[in-house]
């Protein structure tokens, strides 16, 4: 058994050594031929020789491994300020649209009120309607631009 298998291992690595190098040529007719020796006096090209795909097809390529430059705790800490930075958007648009929401009503409604401090309901003057717009107008300007 021992020497069937060491007889079969020089065999591949022969196998391997005497199929390294293969040439293409065409030959007088115009067919292009390929052998393990270069023809003489013609011009050749060599032939880079791989390994054919296994059967049913082309082996995968391996996952890349993580550069080792990266540090875990930076990419959490990049993870977690994308995150941050969606909920801070998603929190701004949903402030902008209450905002439009607001200025929509001070425009279309002249008589508004509210309840102050002590529980009282009091009405907004229109003086106060109109500043209570343009601060709503100038909010939407400077926060909400898209």
């Amino acid at each position: 058994m021992y020497k069937t298998l060491v007889a079969l291992t020089f065999g591949l690595l022969s196998s391997m050594a005497v199929a390294e190098q293969m040439y293409r040529w065409v030959d007088d007719q115009g067919v292009p031929q390929f052998g393990q020796q270069p023809p003489e006096g013609k011009s050749y090209q060599r032939v880079d020789i791989t390994a054919s795909p296994p059967p049913g097809g082309a082996l995968r390529e391996p996952a890349p491994l993580p550069s080792r430059d990266a540090n875990p705790e930076e990419e959490q800490q990049s993870e977690m300020q994308a995150k941050a930075d969606k909920a801070a958007e998603a929190k701004r648009l949903e402030q902008c649209t209450q905002l439009r929401t607001n200025l929509r009503t001070l425009e279309t409604n002249p008589r508004l009120s509210r309840t102050n401090d002590a529980g009282e309901v009091e009405r907004i003057g229109e003086d106060e309607r109109q500043e209570l717009i343009a601060k709503a107008k100038a909010d939407l300007e400077s926060y909400c631009k898209n």
